[in-house]
């Protein structure tokens, strides 16, 4: 991977108040903490809700209980190649120690995770995004029930749910601030890229962000 290859960002206000939501999302119990086994959990409530076929309820345990794991190992790679924008002791601590964490079935706070993603975006952008374009890729599959390629707001509805976000009206709003085209349906390529900037856009009125922000 070369120089001009590798972004970073500079974790701004907006964008760590983004992150915290994104990790209050995640944090169903609502305690401050996420361990792995809550996000086997979170994997069990979507495959339910879903009724999942092995294959996509593979994907979903793989991003939700692995996830760390994938892309520090990849960063990893990258340092011992010597490429630009690998992770290390030295550049990721916390990252790191929150990868060690998850592997050994523990627990991170929401301050952990923040100081994580702040490490890892000050040295390679690009990781973060790769992977978490493929973990959102997971998502959209599962919620995308009859592989049509689209998202209707009724399942968008259902997978918002797993998250604990339940208040209907809002979903419809934030659904229809997704659907740019205006047809009732949201196509996989626009619906990561709308979560991409979410989390690592500075735009407060952004689509998504104009409504988790205020919730």
């Amino acid at each position: 991977m070369s120089t001009d290859q590798v972004e970073t960002l500079v974790m701004t206000q907006l964008i760590e108040s983004k992150v915290r939501k994104w990790f209050q999302l995640n944090n169903l119990k609502r305690n401050g903490s996420i361990s792995k086994q809550d996000f086997t959990e979170m994997s069990d409530s979507f495959v339910k809700e879903f009724n999942l076929p092995e294959k996509k309820a593979s994907a979903i345990r793989m991003w939700m209980e692995n996830g760390w794991e994938i892309l520090i190992k990849k960063g990893e790679e990258i340092a011992a190649s010597g490429g630009v924008g690998g992770i290390s002791q030295e550049t990721t601590p916390t990252l790191l120690e929150v990868g060690r964490k998850m592997r050994e079935n523990g627990s991170m706070t929401e301050q952990e995770y923040v100081t994580a993603y702040k490490e890892l975006v000050g040295v390679n952008k690009n990781l973060f995004v790769q992977t978490f374009e493929a973990m959102v890729g997971s998502f959209f599959d599962a919620f995308d029930v009859n592989d049509s390629g689209y998202l209707t707001t009724e399942n968008f509805q259902r997978g918002m749910k797993c998250f604990g976000m339940t208040h209907t009206e809002a979903m419809e709003m934030m659904f229809e601030a997704m659907d740019t085209k205006k047809e009732g349906k949201i196509e996989k390529e626009r619906y990561i890229s709308h979560w991409v900037e979410f989390m690592t856009g500075d735009n407060k009125d952004g689509v998504i962000a104009q409504f988790l922000c205020r919730m």
